[in-house]
């Protein structure tokens, strides 16, 4: 399929041609191969075949178009961050500036991965105040707290949280038996957190929450997928710190 611009007289045109002309065209065909014979019939009965893929087909290669370049976007966002990190490595001076590009690049990617509404946060972990502190916040509405001290109810699940090796999903956080009971804020409804880890060395956690229940359930959003971007924040925040121990 050509590339097509949207909104553009070419791309509306063909629109035109592959979804509401062939159902018109089909019915007219019909009507005409009724009463045709032989060689006719057979040709008519082809175009009608033709008529009716028409819609799907152009439906398909749409759907694959869009795909691709989803993907193109996203391998453009994602791209950077190996060199940003290999710059943290060779220029530690500038690996605090660099980590902050990369938690600006992976948090709204991951958000928007995810769908509507969806937001994520990573926030790195103080061990010498017993706090967690937002580096990152992308998606969903604002107000998502800069702090979680340790006189917060939160901070003892997102310590536990921090320490496991696995995500912790919860479908809905209104469930009695939910293994996080809280999110963000803003009246959401369910919520993922993972620990974000450096090789040995906890960094802190990346926590992803949405709207409705049931919609960061492990089978829509797997556990190898979180573990990546928890990966890079992780990585990445400790290469922020590193200059300075």
């Amino acid at each position: 399929m050509p590339d097509l611009k949207s909104g553009s007289k070419k791309q509306d045109a063909l629109i035109l041609v592959f979804t509401v002309l062939p159902a018109g065209a089909a019915v007219v065909a019909t009507w005409i191969a009724k009463d045709a014979q032989g060689v006719t019939k057979i040709a008519l009965i082809a175009l009608i075949a033709i008529l009716a893929t028409a819609p799907p087909l152009w439906a398909f290669w749409q759907h694959k178009k869009s795909r691709i370049e989803e993907r193109t976007r996203r391998e453009a966002l994602l791209a950077p961050i190996i060199d940003y990190i290999g710059e943290s490595i060779t220029k530690p001076s500038e690996a605090p500036a660099k980590a902050a590009q990369i938690h600006e690049r992976l948090a709204p990617l991951l958000a928007e991965s995810l769908g509507d509404g969806v937001r994520c946060a990573f926030y790195s972990y103080d061990a010498k105040n017993e706090r967690f502190l937002k580096e990152v916040a992308s998606g969903g509405p604002n107000g998502t707290p800069d702090e979680i001290g340790i006189r917060s109810e939160k901070f003892s699940r997102l310590r536990h949280v921090m320490e496991q090796k696995v995500p912790v999903y919860t479908k809905d956080i209104l469930d009695p038996d939910a293994q996080l009971n809280f999110t963000l804020g803003g009246g959401y409804r369910s919520i993922l957190a993972h620990g974000a880890w450096a090789g040995e060395e906890v960094q802190g956690v990346l926590i992803v929450d949405a709207p409705n229940p049931g919609d960061l359930t492990r089978a829509k959003v797997p556990e190898t997928y979180v573990w990546v971007f928890a990966s890079l924040f992780g990585a990445s925040n400790a290469l922020r710190i590193a200059p300075t121990g």
